[in-house]
C-alpha cells in the first residue's frame, strides 16, 4: 500500500487540477479561487500564489513556463516561478474543461464548452479547431507519436482526430450524456500508453483498451473491489502502472502489462479526486486533488504487484535450496510468453489479499522477513528480488525557439496593440467582437496625414517609412499569406499594391527600406520588392527568422543558427547591402545575446548604425572600427525601478545619443491607453570602476569615439555632411583626451599621460599638453610629447607629400580640377620650405602668431573653424607651419596670460568670450588672411622690426619664383639616361607615364631617401641670411636673461599662492621659456 501524505487546503471548494513542473520539485495547483499555486513538495507552508483571474481550470507545465485556463475563457501562459505574464495563446468562447500539452511543449490542444478543440502552436499562437462535439469537451489524450488526438465529450462520445488535417477518424458513443462538464457523472480523463499503440478509456467500472489504427476493443479490464465509476486515468512516466481514479475517492494501481491491480488507496473522506499527475522524475509519487480544493500526495507506490512481499526462507539444507532456486529460475508453464525477469519478479510476489483491512499487517511482516538474517534466505534473496539497475538519461534539455516578431510591436493576442512603433510614426490595430481596424499616425504630420483603415484581410504585421506602409497577414485556411504596400509617396493614383505568396508558404516578418521592400518566410526565403511591388532578389537564410530590419540600402537579418547552451538562443545575423554596391558585410556571424535571453528589439540608428536590446535590458550597437563587433552601450535595467518594469524601445539616435523608450510599469509591453509617453536614456559603456573620475573620463572617451564611427561609414557611402557636425560630435572627445590627461600630469602617473597623448590628433592639443607639463615641472614628460608631436608631424606630411609627387607626375591630360589641386599642393609645399624661416623670424612673426592665438575662443576644440577658414585644401594644415611659438616674451597687455589654454586642463568649464578667428596661416607670406583683406592689421611692434619684416616678404616673394624640385624629379634626373635606354620607342610623355609606375614601385626606404635629398635641396634654396641668424641668437640670449631675472622674483612667491593662482601671467612664462628652449622642433 502507497504512503500517504496527510491532505492539505489547496484553494476554495470546486475543481481543482495538479501538475508538476519539469524537475519534479514543485507541484503546481488551480482552482475555483483564481490562484496558481507553487508548492515545493506537499509540506510547503509557504506556497507561492499567483492571482491569474477569479476561476482557474486547468493548468499544464512545459519548458519554464506554466499554462492556465482562467474563467475569461483564455490560455494564458506565465513564466515560472515568478508567475509574470506571458502572453495568450488561445480563445473560446466558453469555459475551457480541459488541457494537454506534447512532450516537447511546442502544442497546446485544448478543450472548451463551446464544443471545440483547438491544436495550439506554442511559438506562432496559430491554432487550427477540430469540430464535431455536440456538447462540452470533457478530456483530451494526445498521441505520443502526435499523429492522433482522443476526445471525450457530454454527448457520451469518444471520438479519435487526425492531427493533419483535424478531421476525425473514429467515434464510440461509451459515456453518459449531460449537458455541462458540472453536471457529468464522470470527467473520463483517457490517456494513452507509453508506446501510443493503445488508447485507455474509462468507461463505468472497467478501463477498456483499443488498438490503434483499428481502433477496435481489445481487451478491459477492473478490479473486483470497484463499486463506482471510474473517472480519471494517469499513466506513470515509465509507461507500467496506470492510476485510477473512481468516483467514491478509491485510487487503483494497474500494472500495464499483466492488466492486474497492484495496489489501490482511499481517500481519507471518500471524496472524488478531479486530478491526478505523476513525478516526471519517475521516483513513483502521484499528486492528486479532490472536489474541495485539497491536495494530497502517494508516495512509495507500487508498479508491480506485491514487489515488497516476504522473501522465501530457506527450508532445506543447501543444496536443496540451489535446487529451488533453478527451480524458480525455470520458465513458467501458466504463461509462456512472459519474459525471465517477469518470471523472476512473480516468485517474489505473494498470495493477494482482499482483506484491506490487513494491508498494514502485511506490510509489516514483510519488514520482518527482510531483516530475517538466515543465510539461506539471503542467497535466494540475491537471486530473486534483486532490483534492476535503474537507467538515467541524461538528455540534452530542449531550449525553446524564439518564434519570429516585428522590432517596436506589442504581442498579437491583445485586442488593441502596437503593430510598429519606430522614429515615422505608430500603427495600432484594434481587434475585438466590435471592430477589426487599423489606425496609422505620423510623428511628422508633413509627411503624411493619419489613416485609418479596416483590416478585412486580417493583417497582424506592419512596418512604416517615409516613403510606404507596409501590412501582411498570415496564412488563414485556405487564404494564403499576403503582402500588402501602400505606397503614400508615390506621385502616382494606383499607391497601392498586393502580393501573394506561394502555396504552404507565410511570411514571418517584414522590415521597409529606401525604395524597397524585404519580406521573409517561414521557408527560409528573404523576398525582395521594390517600393513599387517588382520582385527583386531572393536569398536564402540557414534558420527561422527572428526579426529583420532595414535603413537606407542597408538589410539586417536575424535568424536562429542552431540549438544554444541549455536555455540559450543561438542567433545569427546577416548584414547585406541592397542597392547599389550590392554586398554582404556580416555573413550569418553568431549574434551575442545575454544568457536565458531573447532579442526584444532591433534596428538601426538614425545614422544607420544596426543596434538590438534583448530581453535583460542589454542594447548593443555595431562597431564598424573594431572588426565589426558589437558592444554593449546601454543597460535599460539599470534605470528600471522596479524589479518588474521594463523599457520598450522606440527609437535610437548617435549625434545627440538618445534611446528613447518607454517605460513599461509592471509589464514588457506598453499599454495603448493611455499614450504612452516616450522619455530618453542615456548611453554608458560597461567600463570598470564607473565611480571612479578616471574611469568616467575614459568611458565618456570611447563613448563618443563609438558614436561618431558613422561620419566614416558616411565618407565611405559617398554621403555628404556638414563637416561642423562632425567637428562637434569630436569636442566630447577631445575634452575628454584633455581630462585624463590632466589627471594622469596630477597623478604623477607620466607614461598614462604619454599614453593619452598619443591619442590625441590634434598638433594644438599636443601644445597644451606639453605647456601643462612644463607647468607642473614634469620636464621629461613634456620632452617625450614634444618628440611624440614631431613623429605625428612627420606622419601627417609624408602622405601629404607622397600625394603631391603622385600628382606632380601625373600626364598632361588631366582635368582642370586635378589641375588646381596640384597648384594647391605646389603651393602647400612652399608652405613646408618657409616652414624653417617662419621659425627664425623672432619677434616679427611671434606678435602676428601671437595675435593669432589671442583672438582664437579659449580650448582646443576650435581648432576646426581655423580648418574651416583655410583656403588651401580640406585637410587640417599641420601646427608647426603657422603655430603659435610658446617660448616668446609677453608683450602688450600684461593682464593677457603667455601659457595660453593651458587653464583648460585644470577647468573645463572655463572659457574666454569668442572672437573672431582668423586663419593659421594669415602670418604667412604669399597668402593673405581675410582680416588683412577687410582691414589693415595695426601692429603693435615697435617700429625697429617693420624693415625687416618688409625684408622677409620680399625675399619670400622671390623664392616664389624658383622651381622647387620634388623627390620624383630628383629620381627621374638620376635616371632618365637608362630609362631611355630601356624605352627608345616612347615619346617625352609616354616616358614620364612610364617613370612614374616604376617611381611608385619603388621600396618605402627609397623613396625616403630621394624625399630627404628633395627637403634638403628645398633648405638650401631657403637658407636664410647670416645676418637673420645672428639676430635670432641675441634674440635667444636676450630671453635667457630675462628669465634669469624672473626667476628670482619667483622665488619669493609661495608655493600655495602660487597654486591658487588662476592667472599664471607672468610667473612660469618666463622661466617655462627658457626652460622649454631645447623643446622646439623643426622640419628637417
Amino acid at each position: 500500500m502507497p504512503i500517504a501524505k496527510s491532505m492539505r487546503y489547496a484553494h476554495s471548494d470546486g475543481h481543482t487540477d495538479v501538475c508538476f513542473d519539469s524537475s519534479g520539485r514543485y507541484i503546481l495547483t488551480c482552482g475555483c479561487d483564481g490562484d496558481v499555486r507553487i508548492w515545493k513538495g506537499i509540506d510547503d507552508d509557504n506556497a507561492i500564489s499567483h492571482r491569474v483571474g477569479d476561476k482557474a481550470y486547468a493548468i499544464a507545465f512545459k519548458n519554464d513556463r506554466f499554462f492556465v485556463a482562467t474563467d475569461t475563457n483564455n490560455v494564458q501562459a506565465y513564466t515560472f516561478p515568478d508567475g509574470a505574464p506571458d502572453g495568450i495563446l488561445t480563445r473560446f468562447t466558453a469555459m475551457i474543461s480541459h488541457m494537454v500539452l506534447n512532450s516537447a511543449g511546442t502544442k497546446l490542444v485544448a478543450g472548451s464548452g463551446d464544443f471545440s478543440v483547438k491544436i495550439v502552436e506554442v511559438s506562432s499562437c496559430s491554432h487550427k479547431v477540430c469540430s464535431g462535439h455536440e456538447a462540452p469537451i470533457l478530456s483530451l489524450a494526445l498521441d505520443p507519436k502526435e499523429e492522433f488526438l482522443a476526445s471525450s465529450s457530454c454527448d457520451g462520445s469518444v471520438r479519435i482526430w487526425s492531427m493533419s488535417d483535424q478531421k476525425q477518424i473514429h467515434s464510440w458513443s461509451l459515456l453518459p450524456k449531460s449537458n455541462d462538464v458540472s453536471l457529468s457523472k464522470t470527467l473520463c480523463r483517457l490517456c494513452w500508453d507509453s508506446t501510443g499503440q493503445h488508447l485507455f478509456i474509462p468507461v463505468d467500472k472497467e478501463i477498456h483498451i483499443y488498438e490503434r489504427s483499428t481502433w477496435k476493443k481489445v481487451e478491459s479490464f477492473t478490479e473486483e473491489s470497484v463499486s463506482e465509476m471510474i473517472s480519471v486515468l494517469a499513466l506513470s512516466p515509465d509507461g507500467l502502472c496506470l492510476a485510477a481514479a473512481s468516483y467514491n475517492g478509491w485510487i487503483y494501481f494497474f500494472d500495464v502489462k499483466s492488466r492486474k491491480c497492484v495496489d489501490r488507496f482511499k481517500h481519507e473522506q471518500g471524496l472524488q479526486s478531479t486530478a491526478m499527475a505523476w513525478n516526471p522524475k519517475g521516483n513513483k509519487e502521484l499528486a492528486y486533488c479532490d472536489k474541495e480544493g485539497q491536495l494530497g500526495l502517494l508516495e512509495d507506490i507500487s508498479t508491480r504487484k506485491n514487489s515488497q512481499s516476504k522473501v522465501p526462507q530457506g527450508v532445506f539444507e543447501d543444496e536443496d535450496d540451489d535446487f529451488l532456486i533453478e527451480a524458480s529460475n525455470a520458465p513458467a508453464t501458466e504463461d509462456g510468453d512472459k519474459s525471465d525477469n517477469e518470471e523472476n519478479a512473480s516468485l517474489s510476489r505473494s498470495p493477494k489479499t482482499n482483506d484491506d483491512d490487513n494491508d498494514s499487517l502485511a506490510g509489516q511482516k514483510k519488514l520482518d522477513s527482510e531483516v530475517d538474517d538466515d543465510d539461506a534466505a539471503s542467497s535466494v534473496s540475491e537471486r530473486l528480488v534483486l532490483p534492476k539497475p535503474e537507467i538515467k538519461n541524461d538528455w540534452f534539455p530542449q531550449t525553446l525557439l524564439q518564434r519570429a516578431f516585428q522590432p517596436g510591436s506589442t504581442p498579437e493576442h491583445l485586442t488593441s496593440r502596437f503593430m510598429v512603433w519606430n522614429s515615422v510614426g505608430i500603427i495600432q490595430q484594434y481587434n475585438s467582437d466590435e471592430e477589426n481596424s487599423i489606425n496609422i499616425e505620423f510623428h511628422d504630420t508633413t509627411v503624411h496625414h493619419a489613416m485609418h483603415i479596416s483590416n478585412i484581410m486580417n493583417y497582424s504585421m506592419a512596418d512604416l517609412s517615409m516613403e510606404a506602409v507596409l501590412l501582411a497577414s498570415e496564412c488563414d485556411g485556405d487564404n494564403p499569406s499576403k503582402l500588402m504596400c501602400m505606397h503614400f509617396g508615390s506621385w502616382d493614383s494606383n499607391k497601392e499594391w498586393t502580393v501573394s505568396m506561394p502555396d504552404e508558404e507565410e511570411i514571418q516578418a517584414i522590415t521597409l527600406g529606401e525604395g524597397w521592400v524585404a519580406v521573409a518566410t517561414d521557408k527560409r526565403n528573404v523576398r525582395l520588392f521594390t517600393i513599387s511591388g517588382i520582385q527583386r532578389d531572393i536569398l536564402s537564410i540557414s534558420g527561422p527568422v527572428v526579426c529583420m530590419a532595414a535603413h537606407g540600402n542597408q538589410l539586417v537579418v536575424i535568424y536562429h543558427s542552431g540549438m544554444g547552451l541549455p536555455g540559450d538562443q543561438c542567433l545569427a545575423v546577416s548584414l547585406l547591402y541592397v542597392d547599389g554596391k550590392q554586398r554582404s558585410v556580416l555573413k550569418g556571424e553568431p549574434l551575442p545575446i545575454s544568457s536565458k535571453a531573447k532579442i526584444s528589439w532591433a534596428g538601426f540608428s538614425s545614422e544607420g548604425t544596426p543596434i538590438y536590446m534583448d530581453t535583460a535590458g542589454i542594447v548593443r550597437m555595431l562597431n564598424r572600427k573594431f572588426g565589426l563587433t558589437w558592444i554593449q552601450v546601454a543597460n535599460t535595467r539599470s534605470y528600471a525601478k522596479g524589479k518588474l518594469d521594463y523599457y520598450f524601445i522606440v527609437g535610437v539616435n548617435e549625434n545627440p545619443q538618445q534611446l528613447r523608450c518607454i517605460l513599461c510599469k509592471g509589464a514588457r509591453y506598453p499599454a495603448t491607453l493611455p499614450h504612452p509617453a516616450v522619455t530618453v536614456l542615456p548611453f554608458q559603456l560597461p567600463l570598470c570602476e564607473l565611480n571612479t573620475e578616471k574611469s568616467q573620463y575614459e568611458e565618456a572617451l570611447w563613448r563618443g569615439k563609438i558614436f561618431s564611427n558613422h561620419f566614416d561609414h558616411w565618407t565611405n557611402q559617398g554621403f555628404e555632411y556638414d563637416e561642423t557636425i562632425k567637428s562637434e560630435a569630436h569636442k566630447p572627445v577631445q575634452e575628454a583626451l584633455m581630462k585624463l590627461f590632466a589627471l594622469s600630469a596630477r597623478s604623477d602617473r607620466e607614461f598614462r599621460a604619454l599614453e593619452v597623448c598619443d591619442m590625441m590628433s590634434d598638433q594644438h592639443t599636443l601644445q597644451l599638453a606639453i605647456k601643462y607639463a612644463s607647468r607642473l615641472r614634469h620636464m621629461q614628460l613634456a620632452q617625450r610629447i614634444s618628440e611624440l608631436a614631431v613623429r605625428k608631424a612627420e606622419e601627417e606630411m609624408e602622405p601629404e607629400v607622397e600625394e603631391l609627387e603622385e600628382l606632380e607626375i601625373q600626364p598632361p591630360q588631366r582635368s582642370k580640377a586635378w589641375n588646381k589641386r596640384i597648384g594647391d599642393e605646389e603651393s602647400v609645399d612652399q608652405k613646408l620650405e618657409e616652414g624653417e624661416e617662419v621659425e627664425e623670424r623672432g619677434d616679427v612673426d611671434m606678435q602676428e602668431e601671437e595675435e593669432d592665438v589671442e583672438n582664437k575662443p579659449a580650448g582646443p576644440m576650435l581648432s576646426v573653424k581655423v580648418k574651416n577658414q583655410n583656403p588651401l585644401s580640406s585637410k587640417p594644415p599641420s601646427s608647426f607651419l603657422g603655430r603659435s611659438n610658446p617660448f616668446k616674451i609677453a608683450t602688450g597687455n600684461p593682464g593677457v596670460t603667455s601659457v595660453k589654454g593651458t587653464q583648460v586642463f585644470d577647468s573645463m568649464t572655463k572659457k574666454k568670450p569668442e572672437k573672431t578667428a582668423v586663419s593659421i596661416l594669415g602670418g604667412l607670406p604669399g597668402k593673405e588672411s581675410k582680416q588683412t583683406k577687410g582691414q589693415k592689421k595695426v601692429s603693435s611692434q615697435p617700429k625697429l622690426f617693420e624693415t625687416k619684416k618688409k625684408d622677409l616678404e620680399n625675399q619670400t616673394v622671390q623664392q616664389k619664383d624658383k622651381r622647387t624640385l620634388s623627390a620624383f624629379d630628383l629620381w627621374l634626373e638620376a635616371n632618365v639616361d637608362h630609362l631611355k635606354s630601356d624605352k627608345p620607342e616612347l615619346d617625352e610623355e609616354e616616358l614620364t607615364k612610364y617613370a612614374a609606375e616604376l617611381f611608385r614601385t619603388l621600396d618605402k626606404e627609397e623613396r625616403q631617401e630621394w624625399l630627404k635629398k628633395a627637403r634638403a635641396a628645398k633648405s638650401e634654396q631657403n637658407e636664410p641670411p647670416e645676418g637673420n641668424e645672428n639676430k635670432r641668437k641675441l634674440k635667444d640670449t636676450e630671453i635667457v636673461d630675462a628669465d634669469e631675472k624672473e626667476t628670482k622674483k619667483l622665488h619669493l612667491v609661495s608655493p600655495s599662492a602660487e597654486a591658487h593662482n588662476k592667472k599664471p601671467l607672468l610667473q612660469n612664462t618666463k622661466s617655462t621659456n627658457a626652460k622649454l628652449a631645447n623643446f622646439r622642433f623643426f622640419k628637417e
